[in-house]
């Protein structure tokens, strides 16, 4: 990790938060109802990080079980699925933790999702983790969402730091892309939806955002072997 690091970016979903469990569990629901399996590994390839992924999921659908399905239909059976597995919603294990430990440490910390505004502050506000992040950046306000890098590089100018002074947290390979295209160090954070998911591009991969607590900022290049 460059002795430079003046500030620590992280994603939302399923990194911080774990709603991409509950997310996968609506949809799971909606293609039961349908009569169609629907495996995690392929909710997770279609959706993760992918703000119209699920376009390509419904299409699938709709090749295989159409009876006068549609996209609309389909999205607004979502929608209604949503509030019974949403309110199960955790943090994710060491979440506090670690913004908590970053942000003694003197960094400044900032967030980047490809979710909407609305959808962001909705989370933050039921974790009360607003007060943790100098800087926001959500995916409506880039012209192009996640792989590309423009959400990561709209939160560092928000930081007033280098990209390559940024380093970030990841949970998806798309994130790690986008923050890997935007210059930055990346460690990747996989979960129990995105960890058969290939990170190789990342910088470093850890089992959970309690491995990096508890570890001296002059001791991070050795611990991660960045």
């Amino acid at each position: 990790m460059p002795e430079s690091i003046q500030a620590v970016i992280f994603d939302l979903d399923g990194t911080l938060i774990d709603t991409e469990t509950a997310d996968y569990e609506a949809c799971r629901i909606l293609f039961e109802e349908i009569g169609v399996p629907l495996s995690l590994d392929r909710w997770a390839e279609c959706v993760v990080g992918i703000i119209d992924g699920y376009d390509c999921l419904f299409d699938e659908l709709l090749a295989v079980q159409n009876n006068g399905l549609t996209r609309a239909g389909l999205r607004r059976r979502l929608q209604e699925l949503w509030p019974q597995t949403l309110q199960h919603v955790t943090l994710m294990d060491g979440a506090i933790e670690a913004l908590t430990h970053f942000q003694a440490a003197g960094y400044r910390l900032g967030l980047a999702s490809a979710s909407d505004r609305s959808w962001i502050n909705r989370w933050l506000t039921r974790f009360q983790l607003a007060p943790f992040f100098e800087a926001i950046a959500s995916g409506e306000e880039v012209r192009r969402n996640k792989p590309a890098p423009d959400v990561f590089l709209l939160a560092a100018q928000r930081l007033n730091t280098p990209p390559e002074a940024c380093l970030v947290f990841e949970d998806s390979h798309v994130g790690v892309s986008a923050a890997r295209a935007a210059g930055m160090t990346v460690i990747a954070v996989p979960n129990t939806v995105t960890r058969g998911m290939d990170f190789s591009s990342a910088h470093r991969v850890i089992h959970s955002l309690r491995d990096i607590t508890g570890v001296e900022s002059s001791d991070w290049r050795l611990t991660f072997n960045l």
